[in-house]
């Protein structure tokens, strides 16, 4: 379920900035934020596809324990009529892959011989309010204002030497989700890390590196090979 909540936050939060390493100032943060949403959306409409590098610390809030994957990521928008795309081969501990194709959602699981082949609404189970709109990979973060309030909470701090804006969304109808931090790149304006607090005070942390913006990224790389005799299962 983890694993397919965070698809839902990036599909849905992919679509993008200032001085000193500081708090915005409260004065100025309605100019800011129109300034960096209406940059991400300028990115996101440019974008053709994504490549990069994903790291994806989960930290149990019980136990204090943080498990840490490592994976590819590849996403191409939707154009047209072609569906929007996401996958996510993990590399390290496990080999999992999950894949995104519209609604379609794909989690192949080779370490125990079974894959789920089902919609990211039905993997839900209605869990997570607003998950439709989370997941549609064609809307700017703009456009969810509807769903969550946006702030600015600082200006210019370093995610791995990139200098970078950090938004705070908080859910406006309630769901497990407490909050989402987005630390946006100044030079792109397009995302590059999230930091997803849960009710229960799980910490969820996504990162994307060595990122490649329109790379070149065929329609088939979203396919996942599926070895004869693997179980499959149509819910999570």
């Amino acid at each position: 379920m983890r694993q397919v909540l965070l698809i839902a936050v990036i599909a849905g939060l992919l679509i993008s900035l200032c001085g000193a390493d500081r708090r915005a100032d409260a004065s100025s943060m309605p100019q800011l934020l129109t300034g960096i949403l209406n940059k991400m959306e300028k990115a996101h409409q440019e974008m053709k596809s994504l490549r990069a590098d994903l790291i994806k610390q989960n930290t149990n809030n019980q136990i204090g324990i943080t498990d840490t994957d490592y994976g590819a990521f590849i996403y191409k928008p939707a154009v047209g009529k072609a569906k929007g795309k996401l996958r996510i081969d993990y590399t390290k501990p496990s080999k999992d892959i999950i894949s995104l194709i519209g609604e379609n959602l794909v989690f192949y699981q080779p370490r125990v011989n079974q894959v789920v082949k089902t919609t990211l609404a039905k993997a839900a189970k209605g869990k997570v309010s607003g998950y439709a709109q989370l997941v549609g990979l064609d809307g700017s973060l703009k456009s969810q204002t509807s769903n969550y309030n946006i702030e600015v909470v600082k200006l210019d701090e370093q995610v791995n030497s990139v200098s970078t804006a950090v938004l705070r969304l908080i859910p406006k109808n309630g769901n497990q989700i407490a909050s989402i931090d987005i630390w946006v790149n100044q030079q792109n304006s397009l995302p590059i890390q999230w930091k997803i607090i849960e009710r229960n005070g799980d910490i969820t942390v996504v990162t994307l590196n060595n990122m490649q913006i329109n790379a070149n990224i065929p329609d088939s790389a979203f396919n996942v090979d599926i070895p004869s005799g693997t179980k499959v299962l149509d819910n999570i």
